[in-house]
C-alpha cells in the first residue's frame, strides 16, 4: 500500500477489529472536493495501528495535500526500559509534513484514537547541564518540540539553501482522543532555521506584527476532542498552535497536561473558546503549568468563554522575550482552583491586552495577579475572588478599573478607583463536578460561579466597546441596566449540551412522534430508525414519495420551548442515498416565531445556503456518502458559520430572518420535494439549555 500512488476521491479502508504494525505512508494527492480517504470498515473496535517505537510516525503524510484521516486507533510506543525517558525518541502518531515550497491544502483527522506515544522532550531554551534521557535543554526552535500525538510540521530540503517556504492550509483536527503523547497532543508548527549550519528564514518566528518573512500556516481548527497526559510523567503541551494565522481552538477537554493546556505561539487571529482545562502540571523542568497562555510573538489572540480549574497556574500572559509586540484579548472565562497564581502577566512594552468580565476564584494561590508587566494591560469587570489575602501587581502599565473584589481582598489595587467590594454570592462555589470527559467539557458546571440575587456586582460594571454582546452562558450583556461583574450575568445558565442523539438505543423501525422528545411527522410518507451504517449505529431515514405533511413536509424536528440563545453549535451526520433532485433542508434553522433563519439544504447533488436572502451554492454531495454538517449561530450577533467535514465553508453569514433565539431545528422535506436521506449523530451545544 506505501508504494500505491493513490488518486483523488480514492478511499482505503481498514477492517474493524483488526491490527497492523509498521507505518502507513500511502501517496498521492486529492483535490479540492475529491480528497483521498482513510477509514474503517465494519463493525467493532477502530482498526489498530502500532508503531512500537519503530517508526518516527504510524500515519505519515510528506508533500501531499487534500487527505482525511477517519476512525483509526493509532500507538507508537517504544518499549520501556530500567531508565525512564530512555526510551524516548523522535516519534508522532500522526505526522503531516512538507517541504516543496508549496502551498500544502486540506489535511481533517477526525475520530481518531491516538494514544501511548513515548516522543522525546526537547525545549527551546534552558541549561543542557539539565540534560536527562529523553529530555534536552537548549535545542532552539526547529529542533523542539516536534513530538506528540498529532503534529503538522514543515521543513526544508538543504538547511543551507532553504528555498521557499512551505506552507499548510485548511487543518482540522476533531472529535478525537489524544492520550499520554509526549511532548505535545497536537501540534502545528513552521521552519525558522535556527539550527547548526542552517540559513535563518524567519518563517516561523516573528520580529515585528508585520514581518514579511513571517509564513504561518493558515485556517487551523482544533474542535471537540479530549487531550489527556495523565499516565505520563513526559507530558508537555496540549495544543500547541505556533505559526499560524487564522486559527480556532474551542469545546475540547485538556485534562492534567504538563506546561499548557492551550498555547499560541507566534500566531495571528486566533480565537480560543469554549474549552475546558484541569488538572495542568509542571513537567521535565517546565516554568509553567496554565491553562491558557497566549505568548510570544502573538496578536489578535482572543481568549474567551473558557472554563479553566484546578490548573497549577491560570491564565500565562507571555508577550515576553525579544519581540516587543502583541495583543490580546482575555474575556468571560471563569478561572477557579489554581495554585500557584491566577493571572500572570509578562509582557514586554509594545504589547497590549485588554482583560475584562472574568472570574477567577482561588482558595489557595497567594497571587491573583503576578508578573513584572511593561506592556499596557487594562483590566475591567473582572471578579476576583479568594480565600486568602492574595496579592495584585500593580504596576503604571496595567490600569485597572471598575473590578470587584471579595471582601477579604485588602490587597487589593489602590489605583482601581471605581472598584466595587463585596460578597459575589456565587451559586456553589465548593463544587467538585461533574468535569469533561472524552464526551466533551462540562462548561454547565462552571455555572455555580454565577451570580444571585443580592450580589453587589450585579449591574456594577462598565460598558466595554466591542465586547461580542454575551456572557458565558451567551445570555445578553447587559441583561440589566449595566452589565454584571464577573462572567456571567445573574440568571445566565451555562452553556452545556442541550441535545445529543445518536439512534442507536431505539427499535429499529418507524419513528413515533415524541420519542426522546422527537417532533415526527410522516404523513403519507416514512420516517423510522435503521441499521445503517450498522445495527450498533443506527440512523433515521427521511424517505418522501408523496405529498403530505403540509408545509412540515416529512419532518424530524427539536423543538425548543425556551429558545436557545447565544452561541449554537447544531451538529449532525447527513446522507442521502437516492438519486432523486429532491431539495432537502439538512437542516433548517427557525426563530420563535416560526420564520427560517438559517438553511442547508442537499438538492439535485448540490449542496444549498441561504446566505441573508440569497441562495448560493457552496459545494457538492454523492448518494450515499455521509457528510458532517456543524453550524455555529451566533444570536447575538445575527450571524452563522458552517462547516463540512470539519472544513469551514461559510463564515459569519446573515441569516434570512431575525433570529433572538432558536426555536426549531428540522431535517425534512416537504411540497414536491422527493427522495430519501439518513440522518445519524445530532448533537446541539451552548446556549442555556432547553427545558424540553
Amino acid at each position: 500500500m506505501n508504494s500505491t500512488s493513490f488518486q483523488p476521491g480514492d478511499t482505503i479502508r481498514f477492517r474493524a477489529g483488526d491490527s497492523w504494525v509498521g507505518q502507513l505512508w500511502p501517496k498521492g494527492s486529492g483535490v479540492d472536493s475529491a480528497p483521498i480517504t482513510i477509514d474503517r470498515y465494519g463493525d467493532g473496535a477502530k482498526p489498530k495501528l502500532v508503531g512500537q517505537g519503530a517508526v518516527d510516525e504510524v500515519v505519515r503524510l510528506f508533500n501531499q495535500e487534500y487527505w482525511e484521516i477517519r476512525n483509526l486507533d493509532v500507538s507508537n510506543a517504544k518499549p520501556a526500559t530500567g531508565t525512564p525517558g530512555a526510551n524516548l525518541g523522535d516519534f508522532r502518531g500522526i505526522g503531516v509534513h512538507g517541504d516543496n515550497g508549496r502551498t500544502l491544502r486540506h489535511f481533517v483527522v477526525d475520530s481518531v484514537d491516538v494514544h501511548d506515544v513515548t516522543g522525546e522532550v526537547k525545549w527551546i531554551g534552558g541549561d543542557p547541564a539539565n540534560n536527562s534521557p529523553g529530555v534536552t535543554w537548549k535545542t532552539g526552535w526547529d529542533r523542539s518540540k516536534n513530538t506528540g500525538g498529532i503534529v503538522f510540521t514543515t521543513t526544508v530540503p538543504n538547511i543551507a539553501a532553504p528555498g521557499n517556504p512551505t506552507v499548510l492550509t485548511g487543518i482540522t483536527v476533531q472529535n478525537s482522543t489524544i492520550k499520554n503523547t509526549s511532548f505535545a497532543g497536537v501540534t502545528v508548527k513552521q521552519y525558522t532555521g535556527d539550527a547548526p549550519g542552517a540559513v535563518r528564514t524567519g518563517w516561523g518566528t516573528r520580529r515585528t506584527a508585520d514581518d514579511v518573512l513571517f509564513k504561518p500556516h493558515t485556517n487551523v481548527t482544533i474542535r471537540g476532542n479530549y487531550i489527556t497526559q495523565a499516565n505520563t510523567a513526559f507530558g508537555g503541551n496540549g495544543v500547541y498552535l505556533t505559526n499560524v494565522r487564522d486559527g480556532l481552538v474551542e469545546r475540547n477537554v485538556i485534562d492534567r497536561v504538563g506546561v499548557s493546556g492551550i498555547e499560541t505561539y507566534y500566531a495571528d487571529r486566533v480565537t480560543v473558546q469554549h474549552n475546558e482545562v484541569m488538572g495542568t502540571r509542571h513537567a521535565q523542568g517546565s516554568a509553567d503549568a496554565n491553562g491558557l497562555d497566549p505568548d510570544v510573538g502573538t496578536t489578535n489572540q482572543l481568549f474567551q468563554y473558557n472554563y479553566l480549574h484546578d490548573n497549577g497556574d491560570g491564565i500565562l500572559l507571555c508577550g515576553c522575550g525579544t519581540p516587543r509586540f502583541g495583543s490580546a484579548v482575555i474575556r468571560y472565562n471563569v478561572v477557579t482552583g489554581s495554585k500557584r497564581w491566577n493571572l500572570h502577566m509578562w509582557q514586554e512594552a509594545g504589547t497590549v491586552a485588554a482583560i475584562y468580565n472574568n472570574t477567577f476564584y482561588s482558595t489557595d494561590a497567594p497571587n491573583m495577579v503576578s508578573g513584572n508587566n511593561s506592556g499596557r494591560a487594562t483590566l475591567t469587570n473582572n471578579l476576583f475572588v479568594s480565600g486568602r489575602s492574595a496579592s495584585f501587581l500593580q504596576q503604571s502599565s496595567l490600569t485597572y478599573s471598575n473590578n470587584g473584589y471579595s471582601s477579604n481582598l485588602t490587597t487589593r489595587p489602590s489605583s482601581d478607583s471605581r472598584r466595587v467590594v463585596g460578597d459575589p454570592r456565587f451559586v456553589n462555589p465548593a463544587v467538585r463536578g461533574p468535569y469533561g470527559d472524552e464526551n466533551g467539557p462540562r462548561l454547565d458546571t462552571a455555572a455555580n460561579f454565577a451570580l444571585q440575587n443580592g450580589s453587589v456586582f450585579v449591574d456594577a460594571g462598565a460598558t466595554v466597546t466591542g465586547s461580542g454582546g454575551r456572557d458565558f452562558a451567551g445570555t445578553p450583556v447587559p441583561s440589566g441596566s449595566r452589565p454584571d461583574i464577573g462572567a456571567f450575568e445573574r440568571g445566565g445558565a451555562a452553556p452545556g449540551i442541550s441535545f445529543e442523539e445518536s439512534f442507536d438505543g431505539m427499535a429499529t423501525g418507524p419513528l413515533a412522534n415524541g420519542t426522546n422528545g422527537w417532533r415526527v411527522i410522516s404523513t403519507g410518507n416514512d420516517v423510522r430508525v435503521g441499521d445503517t451504517p450498522s445495527a450498533t449505529d443506527k440512523s433515521v431515514r427521511l424517505n418522501r414519495t408523496t405529498d403530505g405533511g403540509g408545509t412540515d413536509g416529512t419532518n424530524l424536528a427539536r423543538i425548543f420551548g425556551t429558545p436557545l440563545q447565544g452561541v449554537v453549535t447544531i451538529e449532525a451526520q447527513v446522507m442521502r442515498n437516492d438519486t432523486q433532485a429532491g431539495w432537502f433542508g439538512l437542516p433548517y434553522v427557525y426563530n420563535s416565531s416560526g420564520s427560517q433563519a438559517v438553511s442547508v439544504a442537499f438538492a439535485r447533488g448540490q449542496i444549498h445556503v441561504y446566505v441573508g436572502g440569497t441562495s448560493r451554492v457552496i459545494g457538492t454531495y454523492a448518494s450515499g456518502q455521509w457528510y458532517r454538517i456543524t453550524l455555529s449561530v451566533d444570536t447575538v450577533n445575527q450571524h452563522f458559520d458552517l462547516d463540512i467535514d470539519g472544513r469551514r465553508v461559510l463564515t459569519d453569514a446573515a441569516f434570512r430572518t431575525s433570529m433572538p433565539g432558536i426555536g426549531k431545528i428540522a431535517w425534512y422535506a416537504n411540497a414536491a420535494e422527493r427522495g430519501a436521506v439518513h440522518v445519524d449523530d445530532v448533537r446541539i451545544s451552548g446556549g442555556p439549555a432547553s427545558t424540553n
